[in-house]
């Protein structure tokens, strides 16, 4: 880690428990100033198009810290187009414990969380993301909004949160089958999700407005259909940070002109790159601990290999962009989402896109206290690897350093990359 991030790090840790209200503020000076820099004076190695959403994504993850009466804590695979279109900034446990990660800080806040009877075993992502809000540092929001899909700890996170804060807290409950009735289903409570903003708050939904932001989302999954397409015979000298950028746009960003600027620059910048390949290619499962140095490298900036894509980022393309009910459009996405339902639409989603993208191996990340990725991935690397696919589980955290062993890590990365370069 770098001497001035652990140095941060440390002083924050040290300020948290005398003065909150003081650590939040210095929190959100290094995050703006950080979201600044990459806007003004980005990496000139990445496309333009990354730099933009590097000031983007940060702008919409840190934004709510300042304006929490305005602001909802939602989950990653909550459809955010009606808060985009009543004018509610959101925040994500994800977002902010990356951020937290990158600037050195998560350790006392998940420190808190597990003092305060957090498990060890949770999440780290929720972790760090309840002990913000119950060491005082996190400011209290309008709502609470979370989806049942896919990951288990909203049941506890969210609601606890919602306890600690006495608000007001919405839940979507998503069947794990895809049918008729359960898309009437989600429908309905899409609905009621606006009926439940606008009794707790003085927000407003104008339904021209929302069917202006679901065209952005069906606008902005079309071009990640076609960049997918291009990334197929395109190399790309790229970083792991690129791949969670894709994942903030589709996810809780889709639907703002933001998300739909950075999908539609992709693609002219990737059409003007030649079609070749360069070192291996790697489909990567779930989340990716970007701030690691050991894997950054080993991965990022490198003709030796490239992340060709991360299956979060196409985990909900297969939705009906033909829909003109804007609320059955977001029911679909959620019920089509890969990640819901058997443990085989996930692998085989992968699987089809490892086919598509001319993937070498596959990477299954299981990221600290994610029971459905780390309960799947013997399975799925049965079934990749019968399909000519070698596949690496790699355990570690997405976000708290102290869970990481890098030199296991890199041992276990660097003999995988070897194996991947022999069989070509």
């Amino acid at each position: 880690m770098n001497k001035a991030i652990e140095l941060f790090g440390n002083h924050i840790y040290n300020l948290t428990g005398k003065n909150p209200k003081r650590a939040l503020k210095e929190l959100s000076f290094v995050f703006t100033a950080a979201g600044l820099q990459c806007k003004y004076f980005p990496a000139k190695i990445l496309l333009p198009a990354r730099q933009y959403m590097q000031w983007a994504a940060a702008d919409s993850a840190i934004k709510p810290l300042g304006k929490a009466d305005k602001s909802a804590i939602v989950s990653l695979y909550l459809p955010c187009e009606i808060l985009h279109a009543m004018g509610i900034y959101q925040l994500f446990p994800e977002a902010l414990a990356c951020y937290l990660a990158a600037a050195g800080s998560e350790r006392v806040f998940i420190e808190t969380a597990e003092n305060n009877g957090i498990p060890k075993t949770l999440c780290s992502y929720h972790k760090a993301f309840v002990g913000m809000a119950e060491s005082g540092v996190l400011p209290k929001p309008k709502f609470v909004i979370n989806t049942s899909l896919a990951c288990d700890v909203n049941h506890l996170s969210f609601r606890r949160i919602a306890d600690y804060y006495k608000v007001p807290q919405y839940m979507i409950d998503v069947p794990n089958i895809y049918s008729a009735e359960n898309l009437d289903y989600v429908e309905k409570q899409l609905r009621g999700m606006v009926s439940f903003i606008e009794e707790n708050s003085s927000f407003r939904l104008d339904e021209n407005r929302l069917l202006e932001t679901v065209q952005r989302s069906k606008n902005t999954i079309e071009n990640f259909r076609k960049i997918l397409d291009l990334r197929a015979n395109r190399y790309l000298s790229d970083e792991m940070t690129s791949q969670m950028l894709s994942v903030f746009a589709t996810h809780v960003m889709l639907g703002t002109p933001e998300a739909e600027k950075y999908s539609a620059d992709i693609i002219k910048q990737l059409s003007a790159l030649p079609a070749e390949r360069k070192g291996v290619r790697l489909l990567w499962v779930h989340t990716l601990p970007y701030w690691q140095d050991a894997l950054r490298d080993l991965i990022n900036f490198t003709d030796r290999c490239e992340i060709a894509a991360c299956d979060m980022v196409f985990d909900a393309l297969d939705v009906n962009t033909q829909e003109k009910n804007p609320y059955r459009f977001m029911a679909d996405r959620l019920l089509r989402n890969t990640v819901n339902g058997s443990r085989d639409n996930r692998v085989n989603a992968v699987l089809e896109y490892a086919q598509k993208l001319g993937a070498d191996g596959i990477v299954w990340y299981c990221h600290w206290g994610c029971k459905q990725t780390a309960g799947t991935s013997s399975y799925a690397k049965k079934v990749f690897e019968e399909n000519g696919f070698p596949t690496l589980i790699l355990d570690g955290d997405g976000c708290n350093s102290q869970n990481v062993n890098d030199g296991q890590t890199v041992t276990r990365t660097e003999a995988f990359l070897e194996l991947l370069e022999n069989r070509k």
